[in-house]
């Protein structure tokens, strides 16, 4: 009986270490979209605010504190978004994902969800993870359309949309 328990906490931290790294790559790529879109009026500093309660929160935290021109907030609702020019939107708060669509529609904040069926409700781009792997799909258009210009680099390795 003990070997069993041992067996399930060993898979249980192994799965949390998985976790924790997939959440570090997740918040580097997000970064690196900061870095790959060029924003019309590109202020000094970049925001990117988290909605709700997400571990690439404080992995975005992390980078934050070594970079001069990266801040990133904690959102509480929709109506700070626009303050931002990246949001992340999690899983857990799919929900809202169309009052941000609409408080954001005509406005030059890249919509980032975890969420693929997300790209089709106006997402401007989706981190995921499948099969162990990162990816990501990017709406080239929709970011276009928004006045900002992602890097050809940035879009020949998403995942077309």
């Amino acid at each position: 009986m003990k070997s069993i328990t041992v067996i399930a906490l060993c898979m249980t931290l192994s799965f949390s270490a998985w976790s924790g790294e997939m959440d570090k790559h997740k918040a580097l790529l997000i970064y690196k979209f900061t870095e790959y879109i060029v924003w019309p009026d590109t202020p000094d500093k970049i925001t990117v605010g988290v909605l709700g309660d997400s571990p690439i929160y404080d992995e975005l935290v992390r980078f934050a504190a070594r970079k001069e021109n990266l801040e990133v907030i904690k959102l509480t609702s929709t109506k700070d978004a626009d303050q931002c020019q990246l949001v992340y939107l999690s899983k857990a708060q799919g929900g809202l994902m169309k009052p941000l669509f609409a408080s954001l529609y005509q406005t030059s904040v890249l919509l980032v969800s975890e969420d693929k069926s997300h790209i089709q409700k106006g997402a401007n781009a989706v981190v995921y993870e499948s099969e162990g792997k990162l990816s990501y799909i990017m709406n080239e258009q929709s970011i276009k359309i928004k006045g900002m210009i992602p890097s050809r680099r940035l879009a020949s390795l998403a995942q077309s949309f």
